[in-house]
């Protein structure tokens, strides 16, 4: 079945990664002094650990964790990188003997916010509203949820696939019923928890069962990192929360 071994994958080519990288750490520096500060103090968190969490996550992008494999039901497609003339010709390749696809998870881009979102929420039961909170949570999970599984797409060759702003707007939109109910302090921790995990049930997890049909060597789930649905959709729903 092949070997289970971390992977150092990054979502891009080694090149644009590191422009990637360069202009996300020049603008973190810029959000730490403006958004990163009102980020942190809307979910209930310094600074310098909003910073830090950002940081961790940036690395944490060229990493996938394997979890298991699944069957493809068609011919693993890959793709090698012919360099002709300072051009980058991406060749197709299809592997008739390997019919399987590894499941894995990026540590940047799904495992940091998931582990931030159930701080959050679990930081929101023990010091607020106790199972009433858990139980108004679980109900805007189910919803949102739902609601971004109904814009995912497949799409062969790069993976599950949501509009960049639509499970944004409905984070917020599904969160209004439910925030009237909560102090104002645990609001952004509210959304920012219920959009994030949503993305990650309803895009990732819903949708499980369709990669088989993608004929893809791996799909990661947060496997684009900072870049990543999972990560975005949940600094996206407190951006919008907030203006």
């Amino acid at each position: 079945m092949g070997s289970k071994k971390t992977i150092f994958h990054p979502p891009f080519k080694p090149t644009y990664f590191l422009l990637h990288s360069v202009l996300f750490i020049m603008t973190l520096f810029w959000l730490m002094s403006l958004y990163g500060l009102v980020f942190g103090l809307a979910i209930g968190l310094p600074a310098y650990i909003v910073f830090l969490i950002f940081l961790l996550s940036l690395v944490g992008s060229n990493i996938n964790i394997p979890l298991f494999y699944m069957k493809s039901y068609r011919p693993i497609i890959t793709a090698r990188v012919v360099r002709m003339y300072f051009w980058d010709f991406v060749i197709p390749e299809v592997d008739w003997k390997e019919q399987k696809t590894l499941i894995s998870v990026n540590l940047g881009g799904c495992v940091i916010p998931v582990i931030l979102s159930l701080y959050l929420i679990l930081y929101i039961i023990v010091n607020q509203l106790g199972i009433y909170a858990l139980i108004m949570w679980l109900i805007a999970l189910i919803i949102n949820s739902l609601l971004i599984y109904s814009v995912a797409r497949p799409v062969e060759g790069v993976g599950i696939v949501t509009p960049a702003l639509l499970p944004p707007l409905f984070t917020v939109l599904v969160s209004e019923f439910f925030i009237i109910f909560l102090p104002v302090k645990y609001v952004f921790a509210f959304i920012y928890s219920l959009g994030t995990l949503s993305s990650l049930i309803g895009a990732d997890l819903l949708n499980l069962r369709k990669i088989p049909k993608l004929g893809a060597p791996m799909a990661s789930i947060g496997g684009a990192g900072i870049f990543d649905g999972i990560f975005l959709n949940g600094l996206f729903s407190v951006m919008f929360a907030l203006f």
